[in-house]
């Protein structure tokens, strides 16, 4: 039944869903806990002597607190810093000139950190004083920074290695860009030197793209890469109706030649800086055009005279011109925030985007301004939440700088999604008490739909971080930042509901703006929020309100520490697969009694080691763990297995070889270049004497083949090749395609007869992401994007794959698939399927689980029965196998990523 509540329900719109994808991670020692008040003294940092938070630190004798007293909160800052380098350990780091912002008699002083005169992302540290006497101070700068500044390919080079990254090769090329920003050091470990590249463009559905990129300087390889874009996500007084079919009240301006725009120059920034709020209307422009980019022909919106037609309501231009002032009316009334650049700036919004000539279902901050497409047709613009949440992504930006990833993303969202709900709840005067206050997109519902079910996201919906957090890989959602967002956001809605909204607004707002730095994490938080109220004045109650509030959201230390009972024998602990952190289509090889997997990071993508490597070991030895295989300054990846033979892709400066060397051999065992050239070798696969590999140029990507001791053999030599996942067994090599037509396609080389068979994989709608074989049969994983990405699997016959009466959709766990990875071997298929958990609850159960079944009776029985592999409340993923063989190796996470194994599958689980 509809909801009775006092929420406004739409009268004509759709529902609007948001995907929330899980996956696995490695997780994050535990800080300190906090003093009973709430207010630690130091909060260690991670991988850093730096204190990640540091308060209640006094100088020593009378004259060192006149001295630290002295000149300005800058001068203060610097020399509090130096008067406690036995706490801060910043006597050795390139830190800038500090900066320094006062609100209300508080400043914050900023240092950002160089090495070498090359900045550190992210490096950034913030003292908190009031008038010039040292309150408190944290945020992220690195003590152990050591790597060699001078790189060892150039930028250009560099530039030139930037399609090793999958994703980048799936953007469109008619519209793709690439912009260089310089040399940058990535925080981990000892650092790592990179050329830092903002590519933008539309991928395969369409959706807008701006990806940070960064290449290692030294190694060649893609070290880090991310999609930026946030999304859910003359004056006179015009009059127009909203979505809502209410009459609105419009500041506007009227032109010369009499023509009325939505252009607000009535409000307090107009006077001070010269800043507007101005509303355009794409008239149904491409969302590509309107990245980072406001095309010069792009119209105000404007009507003949002071009445906004129909028009204005259905683009959007109504609601978003009327909501863009109230959060400009909420920041200046409330915080004292003159606009989202904090100085008066212009507000821009672009209504009436559409992606590949259809509706543009979403909404987001691009950096510079508001974008807003229309959701089953009800503009985005029409919530008030929807528009505070992104603009308020425009507030962070300036201002904590949260990057766009894992946990410091999701608290990008979770403040965000706080203020945008916290504006709309004000606005229409619910209370804080109402069920449906916490609702996020709510707006977007249609006329017979309860809100509580429809709705993006919820802020009341009590999930706790050392329960609920799902570890979710980098390449969905950006590490979680939307699905792990209402645990951090919950916390602090609670916080509003318990101290009162006033308090608890200027709370978050002066934590985003002062305390947060770029890699803040959810811990972090708390102790940033904490300290916040009690430079505020907060008392002893409101403080032990607030911790409550976090305790009652698990966000406590050591919350990442959760695990679960687990039925399989552990290789190796703590190992996070490549995969996590970078596409490839090996991840983990079994030959024998021996495995190999890539990793990266052992305790998140974010932090540790940046190398690649590779890890191998015996199965019949578990005790021993795994031996390293790598070689510093270069990335080892893509491991595949013959015997004791470790064929590997060896990325360095110069370019991506493929080598091979003895598992058993240790660091020092010979390596041979089996394939190398100017191109990047990738994604090699073996079988008996013969390799397959795809060697990179450019956007040129062909598939090689070497027999024997015969020379290697280009069997696409024809221009427009894009290959991805080479497989080799049968006297056959099959791959993906994505060059030369718009449908992807399935090719099958036959090296005995030498000829080359194709058969779509995908139609102009999707596309295969994905692919494995066995010889006899392969199956590809074919993605839709124009469907929120779900996923279905197809099953080929190598001996006839262009035969459609052979092919066979495969069943997945889910309706719809979403993360979905497979393994095969001679007599079974193993599959594992991210959307299960999103539609069957974010709990343990419901996690992603391997399943398995006879190949034969995938492709020509009734598609099953399917048995659990392993009967562990874990999330299972990245599944090896070997043809002979029922052993399984497969990575398994509670909370940490581990390398387990069994002899067989579990079967059937109670």
């Amino acid at each position: 039944m509809p909801s009775t509540s006092s929420r406004r329900i739409r009268m004509a719109a759709a529902t609007a869903t948001a995907a929330l994808l899980t996956g696995l991670f490695t997780t994050i020692p535990a800080h300190a806990a906090p003093a009973a008040t709430g207010t630690p003294d130091i909060v260690p940092g991670e991988s850093t002597q730096v204190p990640a938070f540091a308060a209640g630190i006094e100088e020593g004798n009378a004259a060192a607190r006149r001295d630290a007293t002295a000149g300005t909160p800058a001068t203060a800052a610097q020399r509090h810093l130096e008067a406690h380098n036995d706490v801060y350990h910043t006597s050795g780091l390139d830190l800038s000139k500090p900066k320094s912002t006062t609100q209300e008699g508080r400043s914050t002083v900023r240092f950002t950190q160089s090495l070498k005169g090359v900045p550190v992302l992210g490096a950034e540290y913030a003292v908190h004083t009031k008038g010039t006497t040292v309150e408190s101070a944290g945020g992220s700068l690195f003590t152990g920074l050591t790597t060699d500044v001078t790189p060892k390919l150039t930028e250009k080079k560099a530039r030139g290695r930037l399609f090793s990254d999958e994703s980048l090769r799936r953007l469109s090329r008619a519209d793709r860009s690439t912009a260089a920003h310089g040399l940058v050091v990535l925080p981990r470990g000892a650092g790592l030197l990179t050329w830092h590249f903002t590519v933008t463009g539309t991928d395969l559905s369409g959706q807008p793209v701006r990806q940070q990129v960064y290449v290692d300087a030294h190694s060649g390889g893609v070290a880090f890469s991310y999609n930026e874009l946030a999304g859910a996500e003359g004056p006179v007084t015009g009059h127009g109706v909203n979505y809502d079919g209410e009459q609105k009240d419009l500041n506007a301006y009227e032109r010369a030649d009499g023509r009325v725009e939505l252009r607000d120059r009535t409000q307090k920034m107009y006077e001070k800086a010269g800043g507007e709020i101005l509303t355009y209307d794409a008239q149904g422009g491409d969302v590509k055009n309107y990245q980072g980019t406001l095309p010069a022909d792009t119209p105000l919106a404007s009507a003949d005279t002071v009445d906004f037609p129909a028009a204005a309501t259905d683009s959007g231009a109504v609601d978003a011109h009327v909501n863009a002032a109230k959060v400009y009316a909420f920041y200046k009334k409330e915080l004292g925030r003159d606009g989202i650049d904090g100085k008066g700036g212009t507000m821009r919004s672009v209504v009436n985007v559409t992606s590949n000539g259809v509706a543009y279902q979403n909404a987001f901050w691009d950096g510079t301004k508001m974008v807003y497409g229309n959701i089953n047709g009800a503009p985005a613009s029409v919530g008030l939440d929807v528009v505070g949440h992104e603009m308020t992504h425009g507030i962070t930006d300036k201002t904590a700088g949260l990057l766009y990833v894992s946990q410091s993303g999701a608290l990008n969202e979770a403040v965000s999604d706080y203020f945008g709900e916290a504006m709309e709840v004000d606005d229409e005067g619910l209370s804080m008490k109402d069920p449906e206050s916490g609702l996020i997109g709510e707006d977007l519902c249609g006329h017979d739909e309860d809100p509580a079910d429809c709705a993006l996201r919820d802020l009341n919906d009590g999930r706790r971080a050392d329960r609920d957090y799902i570890n979710i890989p980098l390449a969905s959602d950006n590490g979680g930042v939307h699905s792990n967002s209402t645990i951090i956001a919950g916390a602090m809605w609670d916080m509003r509901k318990s101290v009162g909204k006033k308090l608890a607004d200027r709370i978050v707002y002066t934590a985003d703006t002062e305390n947060f730095t770029p890699w803040t994490d959810f811990l972090q938080a708390r102790y940033g929020i904490v300290d916040a109220a009690r430079r505020l004045g907060a008392d002893a109650t409101q403080l032990q309100q607030i911790n409550n509030a976090f305790d009652q959201h698990g966000i406590v230390p050591g919350w990442e520490d959760a695990e679960a009972p687990r039925d399989a024998v552990t290789l190796a602990k703590d190992i996070a697969p490549g995969a996590e952190g970078m596409d490839m289509s090996h991840n983990i090889a079994l030959a024998g009694d021996r495995w190999a997997t890539s990793y990266v990071d052992l305790k998140s993508f974010f932090d540790g080691t940046p190398e690649y490597g590779i890890k191998t070991g015996l199965v019949s030895k578990p005790e021993k763990g795994a031996t390293d295989i790598s070689t510093p300054g270069t990335w080892a990846i893509d491991p595949a297995l013959k015997g004791n033979t470790l064929y590997y892709s060896r990325v360095g400066a110069n370019g991506a070889d493929i080598v091979s060397r003895k598992a058993n051999g240790g660091r020092n065992a010979q390596v041979t270049v089996v394939a190398g050239g100017p191109g990047d070798q990738r994604e090699l696969d073996v079988d008996g004497k013969t390799l397959t590999w795809v060697d990179i140029q450019g956007d040129e990507a062909d598939v090689w083949v070497k027999q024997d001791d015969k020379p290697a053999v280009n069997i696409t030599p024809a221009p427009g090749t894009s290959a991805v996942r080479p497989q080799i067994g049968g006297g056959k090599v099959s791959f993906i395609d994505y060059g030369g037509t718009s449908t992807t396609m399935l090719n099958v080389y036959d090296l005995a007869t030498k000829t080359l068979t194709t058969t779509k994989a995908g139609d102009l709608l999707s596309s295969a992401t994905d692919y494995v074989q066995n010889g006899t049969y392969g199956f590809a994983v074919i993605t839709n994007p124009f469907l929120l990405g779900f996923q279905s699997v197809k099953g080929y016959d190598l001996s006839d794959p262009a035969n459609t009466a052979k092919q066979k959709s495969v069943k997945l766990r889910s309706i719809f698939g979403s993360g979905v990875q497979l393994a095969v071997n001679d007599t079974s298929l193993i599959r594992t399927d991210l959307m299960a958990s999103t539609f069957g609850g974010l709990t343990n159960a419901n996690m992603p689980k391997l399943e398995i079944a006879n190949v034969e009776d995938v492709m020509h029985g009734d598609g099953g029965p399917w048995q659990r592999v392993s009967c562990a409340p874990t999330a299972q993923m990245y599944p090896g196998m070997q043809n002979g063989s029922d052993r399984i190796v497969w990575a398994d996470t509670r909370g940490t990523t581990d390398i387990v194994t069994r002899d067989k599958a579990a079967g059937t689980c109670s």
